[in-house]
């Protein structure tokens, strides 16, 4: 990494503000965000990445720069992690203060800010090439927010371009911030990187899954929120299929208890991540939360039948898409 001075400017930097983004290679660490960066980059854009160091070995690129953070920010995610240990929140502003210095030596570049809180506010408020990407979790946030907080960030919004990854969170953002919205809103889904990415046979051949077995995998963290035994239950109902579920989280222990013929593989890294759900006869998603699922649209991507609960565009989706199976949620 680059000294902290971090480097001269060159004409035309985009400066990409996150809270997620891979420490290294296999990191699947705000994957999305970095698929975007390298699209970028491809593209000719010299670009600057700020996110919080997390305690994983840093990146080797001269133009990502990890800053102070404490401990608030990793896996399974900063909520949870406020929630386990509300002081953590000190790392939150050890983070904003150092993000807000380094762009502060940056006047004239373009900032985009994945994340509205605290990327775009208060990370990136009063910039004049402003543009945020508002993602699910971003959104559900900004909801919960007290009505006096919501206006202070849609006046901060004022005239910057923002990009939500589906239709559902465009309309749910612009109620929050109504009436003083003044954005430019519009919708885009998030960069996906599948470059490298297996075929069916390479990642049964890679994982050792025969041929013949029926495949089902499920890919999410194992919290409430995610709904994962809804999938669970669902996958249960297959004769012979084989289970597999792809994540971490504090729901684990009980998964194993109540559904101990699935195969729990835990947190990997994202090729592998990749290979089951290129692998996969079929992937599970049964969180009603999502705005535009990442993992819905991965194994779409790979050819891999997708069955969910509607969330987010899903439904819209499926009318396009005939290996999108659309479900409504009971209960």
């Amino acid at each position: 990494m680059r000294p902290r001075g971090v480097a001269q400017r060159t004409p035309g930097d985009c400066v990409v503000v996150t809270t997620s983004f891979p420490a290294g290679p296999g990191d699947a660490s705000g994957h999305f965000v970095a698929a975007e960066v390298q699209r970028r980059r491809a593209a000719g854009e010299r670009v600057i990445v700020l996110a919080p160091r997390t305690g994983a070995e840093p990146s080797a690129d001269p133009d990502v720069h990890f800053l102070p953070a404490g401990d608030a920010f990793g896996w399974p995610g900063a909520l949870a992690r406020l929630r386990e240990r509300p002081a953590r929140l000190l790392g939150v502003v050890r983070f904003v203060a150092a993000a807000r210095r380094e762009l502060a030596r940056r006047p004239s570049e373009r900032v985009v800010a994945h994340f509205v809180v605290p990327c775009a506010w208060p990370i990136a408020s009063g910039r004049e090439r402003l543009e945020v990407v508002a993602h699910g979790s971003d959104v559900r946030l900004i909801e919960r927010l007290p009505a006096p907080l919501r206006r202070l960030i849609a006046r901060a919004l004022a005239g910057a371009e923002v990009r939500c990854v589906s239709d559902e969170l465009r309309a749910r953002l612009e109620r929050a911030l109504a009436p003083l919205c003044a954005a430019r809103l519009r919708v885009e889904a998030s960069a996906l990187d599948l470059a490298h990415a297996p075929t069916r046979g390479e990642a049964r051949a890679a994982l050792g899954v025969d041929v013949a077995t029926r495949l089902i995998v499920l890919v999410a963290r194992l919290i409430s929120s995610k709904r994962v035994e809804v999938a669970l239950r669902a996958a249960a109902l297959v004769p012979g299929a084989l289970a597999v579920v792809v994540g971490d989280g504090p729901e684990r222990a009980r998964f194993e208890r109540e559904f101990p013929g699935a195969r729990y593989v835990g947190r990997v890294s994202r090729p592998e991540a990749l290979r089951w759900i290129a692998a996969a006869d079929l992937l599970l998603s049964a969180s009603t939360l999502e705005g535009a699922p990442s993992v819905v649209r991965e194994a779409r991507a790979l050819g891999t039948r997708v069955v969910a609960l509607a969330a987010g565009d899903l439904r819209a989706w499926s009318g396009r898409d005939p290996g999108l199976h659309v479900l409504e949620a009971r209960g």
